[in-house]
């Protein structure tokens, strides 16, 4: 009984102050062009039922980068982004699944297992900024290399270019 009280407060100890307060801060409104729109089941908006997202708020959610091949290049290329991870925390998304949205109105589904991989929307690709003409602003990238199961069709297709939408569902 006891332990069940406590719970929710070892819960908390464990997360740490700075994720929660992360968290319930509410979103600022992008300053610059917005690069990428969130909405479905989240907590936090900075629009009607919406996240909106420029290139800097995104860069503030953390880096990550890694060195991977791709579907599209015969050696691997550095990966740099910001965490999948770190963009559904910071808008307390709460789903079982992402529909990714491109540009050009290709759509998957993406499971929330997948954040087990690590995978990153990349900004940037062998130190050069992503463009539209090549495959940006932001591209799903999963660190495959490190994984043989990333090798599949199945994650290929989840590896969405021209990024500009994710629903939660």
């Amino acid at each position: 009984m006891m332990l069940r009280l406590l719970a929710p407060f070892l819960l908390i100890a464990l997360m740490g102050p700075a994720s929660l307060s992360r968290a319930a801060e509410p979103l600022p409104q992008p300053r610059g062009g917005v690069i990428l729109t969130i909405s479905g089941q989240i907590e936090q908006t900075n629009a009607p039922g919406q996240a909106r997202f420029d290139r800097e708020m995104l860069q503030s959610l953390g880096k990550a980068s890694f060195v991977t091949g791709s579907e599209v290049s015969e050696t691997p290329q550095l990966f740099e982004g910001v965490p999948l991870r770190a963009v559904l925390d910071r808008v307390g998304a709460r789903g079982r699944s992402i529909r990714a949205s491109a540009l050009n109105d290709y759509e998957v589904s993406i499971p929330l297992e997948d954040l087990r991989f690590e995978p990153i929307l990349a900004m940037s690709v062998d130190g050069r900024v992503l463009t539209m003409r090549d495959k940006g602003p932001l591209w799903i990238v999963y660190p495959r290399d490190a994984h043989e199961v990333l090798r599949d069709v199945r994650y290929y297709a989840r590896s969405v270019w021209q990024l500009n939408r994710l629903h939660v569902e």
